[in-house]
């Protein structure tokens, strides 16, 4: 959408122009009045952007302005990427030294580097077109009467809701209400000290699917009206006055309207009216988060009866967060295909005949099926279609795009707008950029947040990286359920997620003029999102036959390019002779055997995604790439070397060649990229490759921003190597694995012993994964225990390992995996880390061994013994053990038989045994000789 496409761009310009550009600019041929006009420009417009882009949606000609002035936008973005880039290419060395770092879509440029007479004046043209240009727009906009930005929160237009519902026409929320009045009915008391008498009820989900729906299903049912002694029902919305509010809840439960205006005399009444009585209040719709404005009115509601409830209603987990009690929340999910069916055909089919029915289902229900479970649309397009009498009618909304649709977008959409208007502009403007993905796609979040960053998206703040600026923004679109289906790790954290299809509508519907999704079937081109005449974003479909067709080659202004389905297999110099603005190419999964040499011209390149290819290695010219900032090869099958001109992209912040059986080693120059955020395999070389200038564990030495790396084959690095991979002074290093192969001999073992020793990383680090160690750990490396931070262990496939380190004792570990140790058979007490008087087994000090462990897995087919304390009762013990885990799991340890006497204290919620005979019999219900010790755990599997 443009608006939030020139808020990001005039939020970074407005304050960096005239205090970093402007030195720059004055030295360009008698620009420097230009530069002036420029940023007034700039800034007459800025004021008035907020209510141009409500207005957008009802005047088309206020959409066509918007639409100028991104295009004028991207102008001015090329020109000085153009301009940044060519200075950076002019002298990089000596750049790299003396450079003056920009926190937008520019890297860095120095004034001296504009001595270039032609260059010079190439650029002062430019900036005078795209001032004249700019200047017109600004004109303009007064014809608009606009009003200007006040920096205060104004009431947002959405109707007031009530608690008024005719059941009659609700679909597909039994389960929810019955869910929800259960919650509403319980006796439960807070355990936390939020409320005293107080329980806090969110239900959480997208724009449209039914929120206030199930909290007026919940408000009028028989048993909850009997339970309460008062029920209040308020509309909250945006902004969150307090005042307003308090006055709302007075007037309900009074009957007349207040005049008291002070905020303290009127918590006082509500505090009055409500104590001692069990209520239920509804706060419908809200969007603060910010809890000073919450927290006086809470502190009043905690004075009703036991049992009373709050339920809320929001667009955003923050809000459930921040209002105090998320165990009780409900994700309000879509409807069932039949349910909306129901929903959209009680609408569309009112007064008509059973023949019209009959007519008319079968394309009603695939009309309905677009709807993807959201209730909102499916009423909408219900009464959209009211009115639409004939089969060629129904068939011609069946095979458009819901956005295409006035009614629909005006009545479906303007509910997300909200959800929109509330995202700062750096966040709108992400969430815009999700256009380019095709429906139903499983975006990946590290590789969404990367290609933000390649669109200059993500602010680069002095110590603060782009990444986490982009990890925030993505998690506050899911806190506000922009996005869906997510898929997790193991610690809860989003790997990936999709978008509901309404709300992929919705994002094209912003962009339909940027973005276009186009599927080429032969010769023939399908638009399925955005008009590819002016896009500067595309993502092109193709069928296996299919080719790139020429036109969209030649096209100079665009910005991204997406290619899925193809076999190109070769990549022409013409492919890339007139994408020179690209900054994000992905031709992954394309059969691409080779890379033509002028890819190196793309020289504003940020993000390239080779993955799934047929390469066998890249051009040389890939190190001319000084702007890139991501590479990805993921399982390229035949890639045998990277060029070593990759250490000139000194840019590269993320490299990714996992999954590449035929690469064994990386050039010696991969040690020049500095700026490297991630290493997702760092390969170190066998004895063959050392003398053919690859990089040994040495080259890591200078690489201190990596923040993941895999390091694999750990058994072939020699012994002077290890200590210069100066993994100690990585600070910033949170996840790493270190992969020793397979090996036997004493030789072996003795080298990879030492090797574990020598690599001592830092005390930041928070996942360490130990695999295919072939040293025996008998005396585990001291560092292991400075490692105060680590909360995720993995000790996978080290067949020679024979006892676990005293693990108890690192204070942040949660997740612990112990996987094949096949000469592992007992684990004692020294696994918990505390010291106890050999001869009284009685314990030094008192100790909470594993302090924060929540989930544990075993699979160790020799293991036979997990031993207790001996002598250790808990009444009298100074021990705690293991307070906050809840999951315990056994895979294939078929000779284990006894579990510690201090179980039966560990507040467990689930234990698995699968593959476990012995065990299982040990553990049988009542009879088990193990049984008195895990008879408190709720969740008991057997398999």
């Amino acid at each position: 959408m443009a608006d939030a496409m020139v808020s990001v761009l005039l939020d970074h310009f407005v304050s960096i122009v005239r205090e970093q550009v402007e030195e720059n600019v004055k030295l360009v041929m008698g620009v420097e009045k230009e530069v002036e006009n420029l940023n007034s420009n700039l800034k007459a417009i800025q004021a008035v952007l907020e209510d141009a882009e409500k207005r957008q949606l009802s005047e088309d000609s206020v959409r066509l302005w918007l639409e100028e002035l991104k295009e004028a936008s991207y102008d001015i973005l090329d020109v000085l990427d153009e301009w940044s880039t060519n200075v950076n290419s002019i002298d990089h060395s000596e750049i790299t030294k003396k450079k003056v770092c920009f926190s937008f879509l520019f890297p860095c440029f120095a004034s001296r580097q504009l001595g270039q007479v032609g260059f010079r004046y190439e650029i002062g043209s430019n900036i005078r077109k795209l001032n004249g240009k700019l200047q017109d727009i600004a004109i303009r906009k007064d014809m608009y009467n606009f009003k200007a930005t006040k920096g205060v929160d104004e009431p947002d237009q959405r109707p007031k809701t009530t608690s008024i519902i005719d059941v009659s026409e609700v679909r597909g929320r039994d389960e929810e209400k019955r869910n929800l009045v259960r919650k509403l009915l319980s006796n439960r008391i807070s355990p936390d000290g939020i409320g005293r008498n107080l329980n806090i009820v969110p239900v959480v989900g997208m724009g449209g699917i039914g929120k206030t729906t199930l909290a007026q299903l919940a408000y009028n049912d028989g048993n909850v009206k009997t339970h309460f002694d008062l029920k209040i029902w308020v509309c909250v919305s945006n902004p969150f006055d307090e005042v307003r509010v308090a006055k709302a809840i007075i007037e309900q439960l009074t009957g007349q309207a207040t005049t008291l205006v002070e905020h303290e005399a009127l918590l006082r009444s509500i505090l009055n009216s409500i104590e001692y009585k069990k209520f239920l209040l509804v706060l419908d719709d809200v969007w603060t988060e910010d809890y000073q404005k919450w927290e006086p009115l809470k502190q009043t509601l905690k004075y009703g009866a036991v049992g009373s409830r709050i339920l809320v209603t929001t667009r955003k987990k923050k809000v459930a967060m921040m209002m105090g009690e998320p165990e009780h929340m409900i994700s309000l999910k879509e409807l069932s295909e039949e349910d909306c069916w129901l929903l959209f055909s009680q609408v569309a089919f009112l007064g008509r005949d059973e023949e019209e029915r009959e007519l008319l289902e079968g394309i009603g229900r695939q009309i309905a099926s677009k709807c993807k479970g959201l209730p909102l649309a499916a009423k909408t397009l219900g009464s959209f279609m009211r009115f639409k009498r004939t089969k060629q009618q129904w068939e011609d909304v069946l095979h458009n795009d819901i956005w295409d649709l006035e009614e629909a977008r005006r009545d479906l959409f303007s509910p997300l707008l909200l959800s929109y208007y509330d995202l700062s502009p750096t966040v709108k403007r992400c969430f815009s950029y999700c256009a380019i993905f095709p429906k139903d796609e499983l975006i990946d979040k590290d590789d969404l947040i990367q290609q933000w960053m390649s669109q200059g998206y993500l602010s680069l703040k002095k110590n603060r990286d782009m990444e986490i600026t982009g990890r925030e923004c993505f998690d506050n679109l899911a806190m506000r359920s922009f996005f869906q289906d997510f898929i997790k790790d193991e610690d809860g954290n989003i790997l990936k997620c999709k978008m509901h299809d309404i709300m992929h509508d919705f994002a094209q519907d912003l962009t339909r003029n940027e973005f276009s999704i186009t599927e080429i079937k032969g010769f023939e081109l399908e638009e399925r999102g955005g008009s590819i005449k002016n896009a500067r974003h595309l993502t092109l479909m193709l069928e296996p036959d299919a080719h790139i067709p020429v036109s969209t080659l030649k096209r100079k202004n665009l910005h991204t390019l997406l290619v899925s389905g193809s076999n190109i297999a070769a990549i022409s110099p013409d492919h890339f002779q007139h994408l020179t603005r690209l900054r994000t190419l992905n031709l992954s999964g394309c059969s691409i055997q080779q890379l033509p040499q002028n890819i190196g011209e793309l020289v504003h390149l940020r993000y390239l995604n080779l993955s799934y290819n047929l390469l066998e290695e890249l051009p040389r010219t890939i190190g001319k790439l000084r702007n890139l900032q991501t590479l990805r090869l993921e399982c390229c099958s035949r890639l045998q070397r990277l060029p070593e001109t990759i250490g000139e992209a000194t840019g590269l912040r993320h490299l990714y060649v996992s999954g590449c059986p035929l690469l064994d080693h990386l050039p010696c120059e991969v040690c020049c990229l500095s700026s490297l955020r991630t290493m997702d395999v760092f390969i170190v070389p066998d004895f063959k490759n050392y003398g053919n200038m690859s990089c040994s564990l040495e080259g890591l030495r200078s690489l201190n921003y990596l923040q993941r790396i895999y390091i694999n084959g750990l058994g072939n690095a020699p012994m002077w190597t290890v200590s210069k991979a100066n993994l100690y002074n990585k600070k910033n290093l949170r996840e790493l694995s270190l992969d020793f192969r397979t090996g036997t001999d004493t030789e072996i073992q003795e080298k990879q012993h030492e090797v574990l020793l020598r690599l001592i990383p830092h005390r930041n680090l928070e996942t360490l994964r130990i695999l295919d160690y072939c040293g025996g750990i008998t005396v585990f490396p001291i560092w292991m225990m400075t490692l105060t931070n680590l909360r995720r262990l993995v000790i996978k496939n080290c067949h020679f390992c024979e006892e676990l380190p005293p693990l108890g004792k690192l204070p942040f570990l949660e997740f612990l995996n112990v996987l094949n140790l096949d000469k592992l058979k007992t684990v004692g007490s020294e696994f918990l880390g505390i010291e106890m008087d050999g001869t009284s087994n009685a314990f030094f000090c008192s100790i909470v061994s594993f302090p924060r462990l929540k989930e544990v897995k075993f699979r160790c087919k020799a293991w036979w013994q997990w031993r207790g304390i001996p002598g250790w009762k808990v009444e009298d013990s100074p021990v705690t053990i293991m307070p906050r885990l809840h999951s315990l799991k056994f895979g294939a340890c078929k000779s284990l038989e006894e579990l510690p006497n201090y179980l039966q204290t560990v507040p467990l919620q689930n234990l698995i045994m699968e593959e476990c005979p012995k065990l299982q019999k040990c553990c049988q219900t009542g009879t088990g000789r193990e049984w008195p010790k895990i008879r408190h755990i709720p969740n008991i599997q057997m398999s």
